[in-house]
C-alpha cells in the first residue's frame, strides 16, 4: 500500500465537510508514492515522536497537528526567529535521513462523527450520546475558523459547577491531566454544558450560540484577558483543559480504525498526552 493510497483512503472518508482544495491535509514530507512499511499515528509530530516510529519500523507518520511550528503550509522559516529555524532544520534533516512520509490528518478528524475530535472528546469527558442535544452548526462561527460542526451540547442532571469540573477531572488522567482549570463560582448549579474541541474554542460565541451554563474551553482558544473576562461578568463558570488532552483520544481511536481497515499493515499508535504537569511549591 503506498502513502497516497492511505491518503485517498482518509479523503474517501469525508462527509463533505473537507474542502480539498484549501486543506492542511497534505503531505508535509517524504514521497506520496512509498509504499507503506509502518504506520506510526500521534496526535503532534514532536521530533521524539517521530524517532519512536523509526524505532517501531515505520516510515510513515500520520499527524493531526502541523510538523514544523505552523498551521498552513509547512515549513514556513521567515515566520520564525534563528534559533527556531534551527530546529526546523534538523527535523527536516531527520526526517529526510530516515525515508519519513509525514500526512497531516487535521480537518478530517475535525468534523468526522464518531472517532472525530467532537465526539471523541465528549465522550472522553465522561458524557454519553444520550446526553447530547443536537443543535446544529454554529450560526455565526468565528471568521478564523469558518464554519464547522466543532460543538457539541449536553442536558445532564444539575450539580455545582465544581462537582462538574472535579468529574471531568477525574476522565482525563489517563492522559495525564489531573486537574483542570475552572473560572467563575465553583457552586454555581449547571446542567447544559457547551464543548468546544481542540483551539477551536471560542468562549464568547459558545456562549452567544448555545445559551450554556458551563463552558468547556482548550487553553489554546481561551483568552483569559477576554474570554475569561466575559465568563466571569456573564455568571457562566468554564472549565480549561489541554489542548492535547482534548484531542489524543481520538487519535487513538483514528489508529484502530485504520488497524481494523488495512488488516496488513503494521499501525501503530504513538501514545501522548498533557503537555504539563500541574507542579505544588513546597509548603
Amino acid at each position: 500500500m503506498k502513502a497516497s493510497e492511505l491518503r485517498d483512503y482518509l479523503q474517501s472518508l469525508d462527509g463533505g465537510w473537507v474542502d480539498w482544495d484549501d486543506t492542511v491535509d497534505t503531505f508535509k514530507a517524504g514521497d506520496p508514492d512509498a509504499e507503506i512499511e509502518g504506520l506510526a499515528v500521534g496526535w503532534m509530530s514532536y521530533r521524539w515522536a517521530l524517532e519512536r516510529a523509526v524505532d517501531l519500523g515505520c516510515n510513515v507518520f500520520l499527524t493531526h497537528e502541523g510538523t514544523y511550528y505552523d498551521h498552513e503550509d509547512e515549513p514556513i522559516r521567515d515566520n520564525h526567529p534563528p534559533r527556531v529555524v534551527e530546529l526546523i532544520d534538523e527535523k527536516q534533516a531527520f526526517i529526510e535521513a530516515h525515508d519519513l512520509v509525514v500526512l497531516r490528518c487535521h480537518d478530517l478528524l475535525d468534523q468526522f462523527p464518531g472517532i472525530g475530535v467532537p465526539d471523541a472528546w465528549g465522550a472522553h469527558l465522561g458524557f454519553d450520546e444520550e446526553d447530547e442535544v443536537p443543535v446544529g452548526r454554529m450560526p455565526e462561527p468565528p471568521r478564523a475558523f469558518g464554519p464547522g460542526d466543532y460543538y457539541r451540547v449536553y442536558e445532564v442532571a444539575e450539580r455545582p459547577a465544581r462537582e462538574a469540573a472535579s468529574q471531568m477531572a477525574a476522565e482525563l488522567g489517563d492522559v495525564g491531566q489531573d486537574a483542570v482549570e475552572l473560572l467563575g463560582d465553583g457552586e454555581t448549579p449547571v446542567s447544559r454544558i457547551v464543548v468546544g474541541t481542540g483551539a477551536i474554542t471560542p468562549f464568547r460565541h459558545m456562549f452567544d450560540a448555545y445559551d450554556p451554563d458551563l463552558v468547556v474551553c482548550s487553553d489554546d482558544g481561551f483568552s483569559y484577558w477576554r474570554d475569561g473576562h466575559v465568563a466571569v461578568d456573564a455568571g457562566v463558570p468554564v472549565v480549561v483543559a489541554n489542548h492535547a488532552t482534548s484531542e489524543v483520544r481520538s487519535m487513538k481511536l483514528l489508529a484502530d480504525h485504520l488497524d481494523e481497515a488495512f488488516s496488513d499493515l503494521p499501525v501503530h499508535h504513538i501514545e501522548q498526552g498533557c503537555m504539563f504537569e500541574i507542579v505544588e511549591g513546597d509548603d
